[in-house]
């Protein structure tokens, strides 16, 4: 699995909606990515300008939560975006749940699988799980049990989503033959192998 480029600070929340909250925990790598925390919102927005992915993630989440500035999820999403699009796993967790409901962008369920599919190779498992969630909506039963598989052995491990995704591979292995299950678990490891 890639080296993981950032550690989240507290675990993620999940709602009963169709996938897990898509507001991942702030993104912990060092004494600079804290600053953000504490940084009033001009110096702030002025290092997220600069292109410094903490600050972009942190003036995201000012943004969606309209703290120190009027809530603007189209802004929210923006910053995310910059940030997952420097790898911040974080940041790709929320713009692939945004993408996917249509929150400060249009619906786009192909874009938030890829940006899933991209925190999920940095070990997010909470990642992992809303990609199972789709495949089950789509009633592709196997890929659901992969990607379960996949969030309860995922690096950056929530234990919350693996009691959840241990429920749910119970409850779709009724619909599977024995060997489906298996396929699936193959092709769970041969992704950990890949990334």
């Amino acid at each position: 699995m890639k080296k993981i480029l950032f550690s989240t600070l507290v675990v993620g929340l999940f709602s009963i909606q169709t996938h897990a909250d898509y507001v991942a925990p702030a993104p912990s790598v060092s004494s600079q990515a804290a600053q953000y925390s504490v940084m009033d919102i001009n110096s702030l927005s002025k290092a997220a300008k600069a292109g410094q992915p903490g600050a972009q993630f942190y003036l995201a989440t000012k943004y969606q939560y309209g703290k120190d500035v009027q809530k603007d999820d189209h802004q929210a999403f923006a910053w995310y975006k910059a940030a997952a699009d420097q790898g911040l796993s974080p940041a790709q967790l929320n713009v692939g749940r945004m993408l996917a409901d249509g929150i400060g962008t249009r619906k786009d369920e192909a874009l938030a699988r890829k940006y899933f599919e991209k925190a999920a190779s940095h070990g997010d498992n909470r990642a992992s799980f809303n990609l199972a969630m789709m495949d089950e909506q789509k009633k592709n039963y196997m890929g659901a049990y992969q990607w379960y598989e996949l969030s309860t052995r995922d690096g950056m491990l929530d234990n919350k989503v693996i009691n959840m995704s241990e429920a749910k591979k119970t409850a779709l292995a009724a619909n599977l033959t024995p060997d489906q299950i298996r396929t699936a678990r193959d092709r769970a490891d041969q992704w950990i192998q890949a990334q």
